[in-house]
């Protein structure tokens, strides 16, 4: 495993929640959600009747956002494609966070809720270094599988990777 996948792994790691981002045409929505992981995947749950699921219908390209509240300053950005999967299939039950396994009142609240399981390719950790500034690490996945890692020191290099 690169080392900038296991930074990326240790942050993801010491979160539970983030900002999801869906959008269709000309109106986006942000939405703080919980969160759990599945290697790089995340996997999010969220009541089935929201607008969200209206946008991913149309637009599967999702970004999430993470970020700490105090010094050092760190965050994280995320594009992928999402998946909605419905309590109708089987993938569903796989992924209920721990809490919902242990009571059936709760794996039956569940049923109201879809999985959106989101597939990664490309992530940013910002880092702040004491004494040096501002990091970025870019971990990147091709449509072939094939990561890619680069370490980045200013947000002008930033800004010059290709998207």
């Amino acid at each position: 495993m690169g080392k900038i996948k296991e930074k990326i792994l240790h942050y993801l790691g010491e979160n539970q929640y983030c900002v999801l981002c869906t959008g269709a045409g000309d109106d986006v929505r942000a939405t703080p959600v919980r969160y759990a992981t599945d290697g790089m995947n995340i996997v999010i749950y969220s009541e089935k009747f929201t607008r969200k699921f209206a946008y991913l219908k149309k637009n599967l390209n999702v970004s999430l956002a993470l970020h700490s509240t105090g010094h050092p300053i760190k965050g994280l950005q995320i594009w992928g494609t999402a998946e909605v999967i419905p309590a109708s299939d089987a993938r569903h039950a796989e992924y209920l966070f721990a809490e919902a396994t242990k009571s059936d009142k709760l794996r039956e609240a569940c049923k109201v809720l879809n999985l959106i399981f989101i597939a990664p390719r490309r992530m940013v950790l910002l880092e702040q270094v004491p004494e040096k500034g501002y990091w970025y690490y870019v971990w990147e996945q091709d449509k072939r599988g094939r990561e890619k890692e680069q370490e980045i020191k200013t947000v002008r290099e930033l800004s010059n990777l290709k998207k």
